[in-house]
């Protein structure tokens, strides 16, 4: 019988701890350290500064399925996937749809509420759900999802979760509830044995009391998974082969200067920098952040070791490629990131000058944006705008 959590992942890590290996790399090449809260090289305001091309990819999802928000988004080869929350679809790379998650795998359906988080394996054959408490996996075919197993993970309750690349096995990562679990990190393979886990070393901290908002922040680079934590300015990858976490950078935030007296002030971190989202690609390593009142988005050339920040008082790249709406980075997927816009916003903005007075790179991508809108309904549903950053 499959070995599955049973006492909670409290009990597990203490009464199993002999028989897990848990194992961090100790590198002995420094770690690169950027401090978030810096000066820029240089500001930038057009897309045509950091990315070669820009498309726009009207989705086309079946009928009575209403696309209202996007919560995540992964590429695969030709396809996108599109978590609503309420539902997952699959689209080809032009926006058509192929295939949605309800209505294809009755016995799944009864026990989603809602989708916390998914990933689809990187030969584009297994997808894996987190719905609660539970995993559900199913096989990708040629013509949809076909569910294959539910797991039960009982009092584990993850909010983030990723396949390691190259594996089938799992991260799963919880957000702090109370502050002193052992453990908010924990790999497992698809029969639920614990293979790895990362201790909590910053356990006197409750952000529930203190009402923090708490967040864990997964990104997948050059065949590794990364993650990072709000109170650990540290960035962590796992190594597959060796089966062990490892420090891959620190984002620095001054966390470091916590102390007995400040880690229960929420005042003390309302004026620390909050990280939001990070990925990267070959080229850039791209960090946003909260600072007081400002958000700020930087990007990172590893190739010329230039800091470049998006002017915080647009907040977007301006499209000077195809003549689109401003450009806000959400999503990275194979090295392409992602923004959505709704018809109705896409339909004001074509409306406007700034739309037909704008100077583009590319004219001929303009003109079929705008063939497009001028048969654009205000209910239809949204586009992605797919940025290709520099090489």
């Amino acid at each position: 019988m499959r070995i599955i959590i049973l006492f909670g992942l409290t009990f597990f890590i203490l009464s199993c701890r002999e028989n897990i290996e848990t194992k961090q790399s100790g590198s002995k090449n420094e770690i690169k350290t950027f401090r978030i809260v810096s000066n820029p090289d240089s500001v930038i305001t057009k897309a045509s500064e950091i990315a070669d091309n820009i498309d726009y990819i009207p989705l086309q999802p079946p009928p009575g399925i209403r696309i209202e928000a996007i919560d995540k988004i992964i590429a695969r080869d030709n396809k996108i996937y599109i978590n609503l929350i309420n539902n997952l679809l699959c689209f080809d790379d032009r926006g058509r749809f192929l295939y949605k998650l309800f209505g294809n795998a009755k016995e799944a359906d009864k026990n989603i509420v809602a989708i916390y988080d998914f990933d689809i394996d990187t030969a584009d054959t297994s997808l894996i759900i987190l719905a609660g408490n539970k995993l559900l996996r199913f096989r990708i075919t040629g013509s949809g999802f076909e569910y294959a197993e539910i797991i039960n993970l009982n009092r584990l309750s993850p909010s983030k979760l990723n396949f390691v690349p190259g594996t089938n096995n799992i991260l799963l990562s919880s957000t702090r509830r109370k502050g002193f679990e052992p453990t908010l990190h924990i790999v497992i393979n698809m029969d639920v044995d614990t293979l790895l886990y990362k201790p909590n070393n910053f356990r006197r901290f409750n952000p529930v009391t203190n009402r923090i908002w708490d967040l864990t922040i997964h990104y997948q680079s050059e065949n590794k998974l990364h993650f990072k934590e709000r109170f650990n300015d540290t960035i962590f990858s796992i190594d597959a082969e060796s089966n062990s976490f490892a420090s891959s950078l620190i984002l620095d935030s001054r966390m470091s200067s916590t102390n007995s007296e400040n880690i229960n002030d929420p005042d003390y971190f309302k004026i620390l920098p909050f990280v939001v989202n990070i990925f990267e690609v070959s080229r850039y390593l791209y960090f946003a952040y909260n600072f007081g009142d400002i958000d700020h988005k930087v990007f990172y050339d590893k190739f010329e070791n230039i800091k470049y920040e998006i002017d915080p008082l647009n907040g977007a790249l301006i499209d000077d490629i195809g003549g689109g709406p401003d450009f806000c980075p959400l999503f990275c997927s194979e090295g392409k990131i992602y923004s959505w816009i709704s018809a109705m916003k896409l339909k004001e903005f074509a409306e406007g000058e700034d739309f037909t007075e704008k100077q583009v790179r590319n004219s001929i991508k303009q003109d079929d944006l705008e063939k497009v809108v001028s048969f654009l309904l205000e209910n239809e549903y949204p586009f992605l705008t797919q940025l290709t950053l520099k090489n």
